[in-house]
Formats: C-alpha cells, sequence, structure tokens
C-alpha cells in the first residue's frame, strides 16, 4: 500500500490504478449453476475508498446469490409438495460478471451485472464510477452540473426521437409508461472517453424485445 502511493503521485504513474478480477468460482449441482466473476480495486492512491467498495461490492453480490438461492429452494419444494418429479426439476443459473467502462489517470468505470434464469431471466445492473482525483464515486451531477436532469433528459429524448425513425424500434409513449425524466440515482457509465451513458432496464421505456 505505500508503495502504491507513492507511485500514484508520479502523474505518470498515476495508470497503476485499475479494476482485476478478486473472485470468480462455478457451482454446479441439482439444484444451482452459479458462475461468478467479481471486480476489485487496487493502487487508486486511496486506500479507504478501496475497502469501502470492494466490501460493498462483495456484500451486495453475496446478498443477491443468498437471494436467489433461496429463492430456488423454494421454488423446488413447492414443485415437488405439488407433484414435480425432483429429477425434472431445471436448476436455477446464475451468472454474476463485470465490464470495464472506463480506465484511465482520471476515471475508473464498471459495470457489474448479475443475471438469474429460472422460468425466466432477469438482470440486474450495479455501477461504479470513481474520480482517482477526488478520491470518491462521483454522479451525474458531478459531471454535468446542477442542471444535470435537464441536460440529461433533453439529450436522451432527442437519441429517442431519432432511434424512433427506425419503425423497428419502439418507445413507450411518455405519460404511458414513457421516458418522462432521469432518475436522481439513474444508473450511469463513463465511456472510454470519460463521457456519461445512462442506461435503462428492461422494459422500462421500451418494450422487452
Amino acid at each position: 500500500p505505500s508503495f502504491a502511493q507513492a507511485v500514484y503521485e508520479v502523474p505518470v504513474l498515476g495508470s497503476l490504478a485499475r479494476i482485476f478480477t478478486v473472485t470468480e468460482y462455478t457451482i454446479n449441482d441439482e439444484e444451482r449453476v452459479i458462475d461468478v466473476r467479481l471486480p476489485a480495486l487496487e493502487n487508486t492512491g486511496h486506500t479507504e475508498l478501496e475497502q469501502q467498495i470492494n466490501q460493498e461490492i462483495s456484500t451486495r453480490i453475496q446478498a443477491v446469490i443468498d437471494a436467489a438461492e433461496a429463492r430456488a429452494r423454494e421454488t423446488k419444494e413447492a414443485y415437488v409438495a405439488t407433484g414435480g418429479d425432483p429429477d425434472d426439476f431445471m436448476p436455477i443459473v446464475i451468472s454474476v460478471d463485470y465490464e470495464i467502462k472506463c480506465q484511465n489517470d482520471r476515471y475508473l468505470s464498471f459495470v457489474i451485472t448479475k443475471t438469474e434464469t429460472l422460468a425466466s431471466a432477469y438482470t440486474e445492473y450495479y455501477t461504479y464510477n470513481i474520480d482517482l482525483q477526488a478520491g470518491r464515486e462521483i454522479t451525474l451531477r458531478d459531471l454535468l452540473g446542477p442542471d444535470y436532469k435537464e441536460i440529461a433528459n433533453s439529450v436522451i429524448s432527442a437519441e429517442i426521437d431519432r432511434r424512433s425513425q427506425n419503425p423497428d424500434n419502439l418507445y413507450f409513449l411518455q405519460g404511458e409508461g414513457g421516458f418522462e425524466s432521469i432518475a436522481d440515482d439513474q444508473p450511469f457509465y463513463l465511456d472510454a472517453d470519460g463521457t456519461p451513458v445512462v442506461f435503462f432496464e428492461k422494459y422500462e421505456i421500451a418494450p422487452g424485445y
């Protein structure tokens, strides 16, 4: 840690801050198929921030896996109780992975994806956007200023209009479940250029297909 702190203060070596795979495992049995790959931070020069985020990731993902496994057990018990053959029960499939979106001297941004498949597939996203210079997670307000909602809403509405010119693209109408405004805690990540990219959950502003 002392070496990491020292080299972080040298601009040319600041790129040592990185996101890496800290945990990777697979479980496959009669009730569950679990495939996990988790990230962690190191060499950011902000030890407390690293520990906080790494602990949050570990705790959060373990909690969602435990909840998914509990649902699988309950589903199997109900299946067997209603006459189903245990050998015919389809195991729950849980996949956890991550993708680095931006990693440079200023920002680290990555998205963790948890997909749970039983009767159908459901995906959850967890985003982490870190300003290495400030030593903290950043928000859209930090990047776009106090008018961040108005700025984002304008760009998103224009993009929806542009994409809607293609008849294969269908969005829910505004006021009928369609896009009206981003949320206070709207998920986003930073692309390779450090530009914020807002994204929405499936079914949120458009049909699932």
